[in-house]
């Protein structure tokens, strides 16, 4: 079994790759040529799903999808500092919570991108790729943490597993 403390670091990396690859798509909208630097061809391209007038949440309010991703990330590194040094459940469930409601609306995007764009950015696939580790990762670790105390049986006296 893998040791919690890897596990935590690689969720730190997660959420710092997740983070990056936000903070580059909002480089994209501010340059466009970067944009084209990810464009492989008309359906894995930045530049097409840029482009397309479909890329705010909610749709039509101007509040472009990265700054979700960046807003997300930075939400959840707040807890995952902390995290680190304490090792607090809470923050670990929360950590959990808003990494699957970023995921969901990850899937919103995907969605978006996959059936009304007909393209795929490579960058913000990085994001949700990300954004999917830290899912995993985070339940991944409460899971070990929950293994690590005894449950309480009915009477209320703790037992081992």
């Amino acid at each position: 079994m893998v040791d919690a403390r890897v596990l935590h670091r690689a969720l730190l990396a997660a959420i710092l790759v997740g983070l990056s690859f936000s903070v580059y798509a909002g480089f994209e909208v501010a340059s466009p040529s970067l944009a084209n630097a990810c464009s492989v061809n008309s359906f894995v391209s930045c530049g097409t799903v840029l482009h397309s007038g479909d890329t705010t949440f909610p749709p039509g309010s101007g509040v472009e999808d990265w700054y979700w991703g960046v807003a997300g990330f930075v939400a959840l590194l707040a807890l995952d500092l902390p995290l680190l040094r304490s090792y607090d459940p809470r923050l670990l469930q929360a950590v959990f919570v808003l990494s699957l409601l970023g995921l969901a609306l990850a899937a919103v995007f995907a969605y978006v991108e996959l059936e009304i764009v007909h393209a795929l950015c490579p960058i913000c696939l990085g994001a949700y790729l990300s954004g999917a580790a830290v899912v995993a990762l985070s339940w991944t670790l409460w899971r070990m943490r929950r293994g690590a105390v005894p449950e309480p049986v009915p009477d209320g006296t703790p037992t081992s597993t």
